[in-house]
């Protein structure tokens, strides 16, 4: 039987071509037992399925990389010290803890605060809290605010003795709920 040679760009080219048929077959056999299921036909599961899913070019997916460490930084490091922290506590903590050298401090800055976004934003964990007419907020858990978005007494007491003044209320409307099962 002879060879065929191919070129890598022919291969490619092959490898992309096969793999879209692939995906098309794919989806329309699973649109064909799904009329079958519906008609009460028979459905005759083949003993091979595939688990991974495929992009829109019909390559398999790549694996996302690591989830990162500081969302949960944030939320033990406010459990451990039971009181309201300001942004720049958290990154010193962060600094000392985890023995960050001083020339990566804006890199875990950006870490933080950017875990700190989303835990904010996307899974309702954490809000700040500042004082009316200042600027200056500080980070809580949400669990610390009540229905009506006021810190309870203990951490409204920390929250004063740190800031020098009464914690203003949240607007428990805009704090979202977490679209994701806790963990």
């Amino acid at each position: 039987m002879p060879t065929i040679d191919f070129s890598a760009k022919e291969l490619a080219s092959l490898k992309a071509h096969y793999a879209s048929e692939h995906q098309r077959l794919t989806v329309q056999l699973s649109h064909v037992e799904s009329m079958l299921q519906k008609l009460g036909g028979s459905v005759v599961k083949s003993s091979k399925t595939s688990k991974s899913t495929l992009t829109a070019k019909g390559v398999p997916a790549k694996k996302r990389g690591p989830k990162s460490i500081w969302g949960a930084f944030i939320q033990k490091r406010l459990r451990a010290r039971n009181r309201p922290m300001t942004y720049e506590e958290l990154i010193d903590d962060a600094m000392s803890l985890h023995k960050i050298p001083a020339e990566r401090r804006d890199a875990a800055k950006a870490s933080i605060l950017n875990s700190a976004f989303r835990l904010r934003t996307v899974h309702g964990k954490i809000t700040t809290v500042g004082r009316p007419g200042k600027k200056d907020k500080m980070v809580v858990l949400t669990k610390w605010l009540d229905d009506k978005g006021t810190l309870n007494a203990e951490h409204a007491k920390a929250f004063k003795a740190a800031m020098g003044g009464k914690p203003e209320r949240v607007d428990m409307s805009t704090i979202p709920v977490s679209p994701y099962p806790d963990e």
